[in-house]
């Protein structure tokens, strides 16, 4: 199925009326409104641009009759099309329009990037291809540009054009790129091409509510997303026409795409028309909830006021109207237990997915906070049962029928008063006997590489069990460049470095992995990567406080959603690598080039990990074990949130400080090296 509004060759694009394109391109963005966007209501004025310059490129270029022309050209990850695509021999332009704009904007240069960088990253006719990302300003002054083939790159520098000067570019760039001894691209396969995309959670989840199908959205060879999804829902099936109780334990790696399997889950078409069969999403992860709903809510309010513009819908859009319906979907775990445990009345949802179950709060952690509170009410009716409990214990109340969908990130818990998924077995062996477990294999057995818990200590025979294969998703989509990036991790924290440095080398060429011991040679490396919308970032462990005396603050607290999503030209956002994310903040979700900085609270001694915590003045050895474990899980999260590549840095230290010596931080600089890392 063509992926185009509108596709044919240069020569018929100039002999069709214009009136009877925009009918396509009208027709084709009608039948699908949730890819609306301001560009699709510029072609008024922009077709007779495009085909009056092209009409020059012709008369100049007699092959370029012959070229391939695409209008509005899907890129669903990105849940946008591309304004026009040209095929000229083997190589492909990538135009966007911007007609009102008098000058060239840094968002709409980027814009046109990050098309570009789709498709050499996810568009399998566009591998290994030459793309000239053309933005194109019609009231913008001409402006002077060397435009000089980058040989390092296959996505070339932003060609800024206008009205006037198209034409001109696009031969002078047809010129300076093209390669005779090249093989030609077939357009109608490009055309038809697979389209093979790894979206951030971020552009799943608005992708997802927007009403895009999960298929559109993810890697073609992620089978398992969708094998996962299809046996849920028949689960949940099964459990409204049998009116029965049933839990379902989703496990998976770091970044293999269990989050999206439940936002997957509550936007299936069966579950949103029924009335019965409410579905929600909750996660005790506050940053991840407050990004997903301020992300959510920015991309459909954009939506919904250009479907205002254009006369599509009657009501202006309201932000606290979609700030609601958002909010409906995506809950705050611990909100949603302190609203419930105020009666004892059924949800509204038969559906609850719950994302990172483990990290699910033991009893005397709920009952802690609950005495913190600074409501009376809180403090007064303090319990001590665990969240996991809690959970069961609400949707138990339903008389007929409920589903749990519990999303568990292995050797992810990093904070005392997490549970951990054995707290959820104890519970359903000891109260809960009535409900039906659904289980991956691996969570049963607690076979993993980093993960010593498992469900049961040992199968209970007083449960119905079910174990499946389509409950594990074992390959990560996250770092789509680098399939075996969690082994190299777990390698290296598993004190492994002979199989990590033979991972490295099969990583580090699409996946790049780098050390360095100056921090402005890390901020610069990063620097080197923006690209695009490609966001950078620099996280840390929470406990690395002696990173301060480099202007690192792990305490100071950072806006979360504006660290996430606002632009390179926000001094709040990640791009200014003034602010850092830790653990808390990052886990559960993602970007795309990251700068870890290492401390002193996982050090080296020999050839093991050595785990320290800063207290007052001095560093103190972490005697418990859990302790430990849940420091060495934090690096772990640190490690596994780039999906392009990270440098990891790694100070020198220095002699008159007893915190900050080198003899802290050569060790672990020196190990990383032993795991293949290369220095910059």
């Amino acid at each position: 199925m063509s992926q185009a509004y509108y596709g044919d060759n240069i020569k018929n694009l100039l002999l069709t009326e214009t009136n009877s394109i925009k009918g396509l391109l009208h027709t084709g963005a009608t039948e699908h409104p949730q890819m609306w966007t301001i560009q699709s209501t510029s072609w008024e004025s922009s077709i007779d641009i495009l085909k009056k310059q092209l009409s020059v490129v012709c008369s100049q270029n007699r092959e370029a009759e012959n070229w391939a022309i695409f209008l509005e050209y899907e890129v669903p990850r990105l849940l946008s099309r591309i304004d026009a695509v040209i095929i000229a021999r083997d190589l492909i332009f990538v135009i966007e329009f911007k007609y009102d704009r008098k000058t060239y904007e840094l968002a709409d240069v980027r814009q046109v990037e990050d098309y570009s960088l789709d498709l050499k990253d996810f568009h399998l006719q566009s591998r290994n291809r030459i793309i000239v990302p053309i933005l194109l300003c019609p009231l913008a002054k001409g402006v002077s540009q060397k435009l000089k083939k980058d040989v390092d790159n296959l996505v070339q520098p932003v060609v800024k054009a206008n009205a006037q000067n198209l034409a001109e570019l696009i031969i002078s760039s047809f010129n300076a790129n093209i390669d005779s001894g090249t093989v030609a691209i077939n357009a109608n396969e490009w055309g038809n091409s697979v389209y093979s995309p790894t979206p951030t959670i971020i552009q799943a989840a608005q992708a997802l509510f927007a009403g895009q199908k999960v298929e559109a959205i993810t890697n073609r060879g992620a089978e398992n997303l969708s094998y996962t999804t299809d046996y849920i829902v028949e689960v949940i099936k099964a459990a409204q026409i049998n009116k029965n109780k049933i839990v379902c334990f989703v496990t998976g790696v770091p970044g293999a795409g269990k989050t999206l399997v439940g936002l997957n889950v509550i936007h299936k078409e069966e579950f949103i028309e029924s009335n019965k069969a409410n579905a929600a999403y909750f996660s005790g992860n506050g940053p991840l909830v407050s990004v997903l709903r301020e992300a959510l809510t920015r991309d459909e309010l954009e939506r919904e006021s250009v479907k205002f513009k254009n006369k599509l819908i009657a009501a202006k859009p309201s932000k606290s109207v979609t700030e609601t319906k958002v909010g409906s979907k995506i809950q705050n775990l611990h909100q949603f237990i302190k609203a419930c445990s105020k009666n004892a009345l059924p949800p509204d949802e038969h559906i609850v997915v719950f994302d990172e179950a483990q990290r699910c709060w033991n009893a005397e952690n709920v009952f802690r906070q609950a005495r913190r509170s600074r409501v009376d009410e809180d403090r007064k009716n303090a319990v001590q049962i665990s969240e996991a409990e809690t959970i069961f214990e609400i949707m138990d109340r339903h008389s007929d029928w409920s589903v749990i969908i519990a999303l568990v990130g292995n050797g992810q818990e990093i904070n005392t008063g997490e549970a951990g998924i054995g707290e959820w077995g104890d519970v359903l062996k000891n109260k809960y006997t009535h409900w039906h477990v659904h289980i991956s294999p691996e969570l049963l057995s607690g076979k993993s590489l980093n993960a010593i818990n498992k469900l049961f200590d040992t199968a209970p025979d007083n449960l119905k069990i079910i174990e499946s294969n389509c409950l594990h998703l074992s390959v990560s989509q996250r770092s789509f460049k680098a399939n075996n990036l969690n082994d190299w991790v777990n390698a290296v924290l598993d004190n492994n470095p002979v199989y990590a440095k033979e991972l490295y080398s099969s990583i580090n060429e699409n996946y790049p992995i780098a050390i360095t011991r100056d921090l402005d040679k890390a901020k610069a490396w990063l620097k080197g990567k923006k690209q695009g919308n490609k966001r950078t970032g620099l996280v840390a462990s929470s406990g690395a406080m002696r990173l301060r005396s480099y202007g690192i603050n792990t305490r100071e607290e950072i806006d979360v959603p504006y660290w996430f999503l606002n632009d390179e030209g926000d001094v709040r956002s990640s791009y200014y690598l003034e602010v850092i994310a830790t653990e808390y903040k990052i886990q559960g979700l993602e970007i795309d080039w990251i700068g870890v900085c290492w401390d002193g609270d996982l050090r080296r001694d020999g050839d093991r990990w050595d785990y320290r915590k800063f207290k007052g003045t001095n560093w103190e050895n972490v005697h418990e074990q859990s302790d430990r474990q849940f420091l060495l899980n934090k690096y772990r999260v640190l490690l596994t949130r780039a999906r392009e590549g990270m440098v990891i840095w790694i100070p020198l230290g220095v002699d008159d400080d007893v915190t900050r010596l080198p003899t802290i931080y050569n060790p672990i600089f020196a190990y990383f090296k032993s795991c293949g890392v290369e220095e910059i």
